[in-house]
């Protein structure tokens, strides 16, 4: 199965990590529960800490919710999570195709 991956920033250097091989139908419950509560708008489910959680988890738990807060550009946050929550039910090209366009801006920025 293809794999999704993000890029850290931690201790000033990019980092990236890859999604493991293995993803529980734990997750799977977790990712329709984040997607419902964020496609619902309804600020009162919103639960970041939750959703962050989560994407350590997706991500086999190779960083924590610290780094990834810290290292994950604060306008790429929701569209990383839900990046991940679509990975995890099985839209793994809109997983790749959220992201992609992140990737794609930040070599633009750069150059």
């Amino acid at each position: 199965m293809k794999s999704l991956s993000i890029v850290l920033k931690i201790d000033g250097k990019d980092k990236r990590f890859v999604t493991p091989s293995f993803i529980s139908g734990k997750l799977f419950r977790q990712a329709s529960e984040i997607a419902e509560e964020i496609e619902s708008a309804n600020s009162e489910k919103f639960d970041l800490d939750k959703y962050l959680q989560f994407v350590c988890d997706a991500f086999g738990n190779k960083f924590d919710v610290n780094q990834l807060e810290e290292g994950l550009d604060a306008r790429m946050m929701i569209k990383t999570i839900f990046a991940v929550v679509n990975y995890v039910i099985g839209n793994i090209e809109k997983a790749s195709a959220l992201l992609a366009q992140d990737e794609r801006s930040g070599q633009e920025a750069k150059n």
